[in-house]
């Protein structure tokens, strides 16, 4: 699971963790419109399969999928490759770059230094 998922991907797999697990109809009724062919998720599904991020079994004639990595896993992997290729590997600048951009209120970084402060008196 190195590899990282493209945005078609990555839709198939919201639609994956919000259903739990599913066949190829399920997936695709559970899409949001503009929904791709049912081929295309299907090729998806497929690629998924082999870059190790979905599994599926046999059921009569259809596949049953389900994903192999939980979303707030994948948001972690996903979290850490951006910090490493955008931030210098540095969590401090990704989060300056919120306070620039005004995207964290003032009130969300107390909660935030709380938090901190929290986990660092918790033994681990």
């Amino acid at each position: 699971m190195n590899k990282t998922l493209t945005k078609a991907e990555e839709q198939v797999m919201q639609v994956l963790w919000k259903l739990g697990s599913g066949r190829l109809k399920d997936v695709l009724d559970a899409t949001p419109e503009p929904k791709p062919h049912s081929n295309t998720i299907a090729t998806l599904l497929k690629i998924l399969v082999e870059k190790g991020y979905v599994e599926y079994e046999v059921q009569g004639r259809n596949n049953h999928y389900r994903p192999r990595i939980s979303k707030s896993e994948y948001g972690k992997k996903s979290i850490n490759h951006l910090v490493k290729g955008y931030f210098e590997g540095s969590p401090a600048k990704l989060v300056s770059q919120f306070v620039s951009d005004n995207k964290l209120s003032l009130k969300e970084l107390e909660e935030l230094l709380q938090q901190i402060k929290s986990s660092k008196n918790s033994p681990q």
